[in-house]
């Protein structure tokens, strides 16, 4: 039997306090991480973990946590939208999906998949602007006695951030694959602490470092006018135009943005 929608309405307001505060929390000092970023930083993005991952040693590159937990990919999108990178960074990596699984949210939907998809999309604009390379992880599995979430919807959600990569050119890349129960969305025992939450961050942290160390970001990548943004496009970062540009042609590029 579904849930009344007045009380759908609440768990969703309640669920939207609690990560407004955690981001008012942690937003002073990601934007004092910020402002240290450097053209071989790597911006860690998503939801609780992503953040109680920390600052793990990506092959020697200074790594920024801008992750908050409890975020959905609506959460994360709007999050990162209030920030600004001043420098391109060599990579992002995203960990999102947990949060979007619960059940009261009816991940099962497809209307409620194509608006995880359309917030996925934001958030990947927010990133393909501040980073040379993007890294979207599967979604995580969850515990067996994680009942509040969906187990059947991680492979279908993570279907979604699997084809986005594939269209946006980004690294799909699953970091949980050693801790799955076979092919659905279940974790093998003594993964979580709490079916959700990890008990020990630092296999995560090391398998993040394997995925994202050895690669070589392209110098240079312009950004990618041909992906629309949905809703307010991020703060892009300043790059001075080349001298030997037309003034016409800067111009005609700069009205023609989406």
């Amino acid at each position: 039997m579904d849930v009344p929608w007045i009380e759908t309405a609440a768990r969703h307001w309640r669920h939207g306090r609690i990560v407004g505060r955690r981001f008012a929390d942690r937003r002073p000092g990601i934007r004092a991480a910020l402002r240290a970023a450097a053209p071989d930083s790597v911006l860690l993005a998503g939801n609780s973990h992503a953040e109680f991952v920390g600052t793990p040693d990506l092959g020697g590159r200074a790594c920024i946590n801008i992750a908050v937990g409890g975020s959905t990919a609506a959460d994360c999108g709007r999050h990162l939208a209030e920030l600004r990178v001043p420098a391109r960074c060599a990579a992002a990596v995203l960990i999102i999906g947990t949060n979007d699984l619960q059940r009261w949210r009816h991940p099962e939907r497809a209307r409620v998949v194509d608006r995880f998809e359309a917030d996925v999309r934001r958030i990947l604009c927010s990133l393909e602007a501040w980073s040379a390379q993007v890294f979207v992880a599967a979604v995580p599995p969850v515990g067996i006695g994680a009942t509040g979430r969906d187990p059947a919807a991680v492979a279908v959600f993570s279907d979604r951030l699997a084809r986005l990569c594939a269209e946006g050119g980004h690294t799909f890349f699953d970091p949980f694959a050693a801790w799955r129960a076979g092919t659905g969305g279940l974790a093998g025992p003594g993964l979580h602490r709490d079916g959700v939450h990890l008990a020990d961050y630092a296999p995560l942290a090391a398998a993040l470092s394997r995925a994202v160390a050895g690669m070589v970001p392209p110098a240079g990548r312009p950004l990618r006018p041909d992906v629309p943004c949905p809703g307010p496009r991020p703060t892009p970062v300043a790059t001075a135009p080349a001298a030997t540009a037309p003034l016409r042609v800067l111009r005609a590029a700069w009205v023609g943005r989406p």
